[in-house]
């Protein structure tokens, strides 16, 4: 059916093609080579390795320097401020709305302060007291002192 000759040029078109791919694939590998190794000429891949393990090395080092940092961090946040609520009511039977306050301060080991703002007709007095371990320090805490110490504790 078909001639001779259109065989022979199927069979070329074939290994034409076929060695267009070969020449495209060592092309890249060349590519590649090239990349590996710089333009100084030195193709020796033992020098090429011990460079790779060093930078291993070297990020190796680096990572252990960042987990000992965010460590520290991790250390020093707690000692910040972390757990906050306020309470606001009403201290007095006269008198109406929730004008006072009471605002707790802590940190994540229950350190920090308590800050009472109780408001009057004759006026607003502003009290401030220490808190550690989540109870109070030299001062006594009034009950709504306490429920809002207990309501920053509980929030997380």
């Amino acid at each position: 059916m078909y001639s001779d000759w259109a065989v022979f040029a199927i069979m070329a078109m074939a290994v034409v093609f076929w060695l267009l791919v070969l020449t495209f694939l060592i092309w890249r590998q060349g590519q590649y080579s090239k990349s590996l190794f710089p333009k100084t000429g030195e193709r020796d891949i033992r020098k090429k390795f011990a460079e790779v393990l060093e930078s291993l090395a070297n990020f190796e080092k680096n990572l252990s320097e960042i987990k000992s940092e965010l460590k520290q961090i991790k250390i020093e946040g707690l000692g910040h401020i972390q757990k906050v609520a306020l309470l606001r009511f009403n201290p007095y039977e006269d008198t109406g709305g929730d004008q006072s306050f009471t605002v707790a301060l802590l940190n994540e080991g229950g350190d920090g302060i308590v800050i009472t703002s109780l408001h009057a007709r004759s006026g607003t007095r502003v009290f401030a007291k220490p808190i550690g371990s989540s109870k109070g320090q030299n001062y006594q805490l009034s009950k709504e002192e306490e429920q809002v110490v207990k309501k920053a504790l509980n929030n997380d």
